[in-house]
Parts: C-alpha cells; structure tokens; sequence
C-alpha cells in the first residue's frame, strides 16, 4: 500500500473516531512523541497529552461530530511525509498541516499536528 493511501485511511480513522468521540482512539493515531497544535491552545506532547487534549475538545462539543477532512497537498519524503488541506464539521472549517512518520511496523502515524479555525 502506497504512503498515500495509508495517509487516507488514517484520515479515515481519525474522521471516524471524531465522529464516536473517542479521544483514546484519537490519540493512538499519533506517534508516541508527536505534538499537536491547536487554537487557543498550549501544545500538546505526547500521547497522554494530544488524548486530554481530544477529550477537552469533545467535551466542548459534547460529544463526537461529523468531521470531513479534504487533502489539497501530499508530499512523500522517505519515511516521513507532509500533508496540507482543509477540514470542515457542520458548524465550522480551518485548515491544517501534518507531518506523518512511518512506523517500524510500516504503518503511518502523525506526528506533528497544526489545525486553525477560519
């Protein structure tokens, strides 16, 4: 499987546990020391960390919400990779920036996360 399509299915996953409001299943989509940038926001290192950030955000909006995630730029680079694109749910959008890492596993984790709100 490609480095993009495993970048999809991330999406995937990661649009999928918003969506059951889930932060734990948020937070392993993340490499153990990624960091995560958010509006407002200190950041996020760490694992335990990006997950209490997660489920501040899904306390804040009660609950899971419908999350689409569209990808403008995919950059493959060895086994790192950068994305660039834009999110939308059905009160808001921003755009966002990841760095995403390959594991030893061969699977595909993020590893730097910036989001904004437009």
């Amino acid at each position: 499987m490609s480095m993009r399509e495993q970048f999809d299915q991330l999406n995937n996953a990661y649009a999928g546990a918003t969506e059951a409001g889930d932060a734990e299943a948020l937070s392993r989509l993340f490499t153990e020391d990624a960091i995560l940038l958010t509006p407002g926001n200190p950041p996020a290192s760490g694992r335990q960390a990006i997950q209490k950030s997660h489920e501040r955000e899904l306390e804040e909006t009660q609950g899971g919400y419908k999350l689409m995630i569209k990808v403008l730029d995919f950059q493959e680079l060895g086994d790192t990779a950068h994305a660039v694109g834009t999110w939308e749910t059905e009160d808001e959008s921003g755009n966002w920036l990841d760095v995403l890492q390959r594991q030893s596993d061969d699977s595909l984790l993020y590893r730097r996360v910036c989001w904004n709100v437009n």
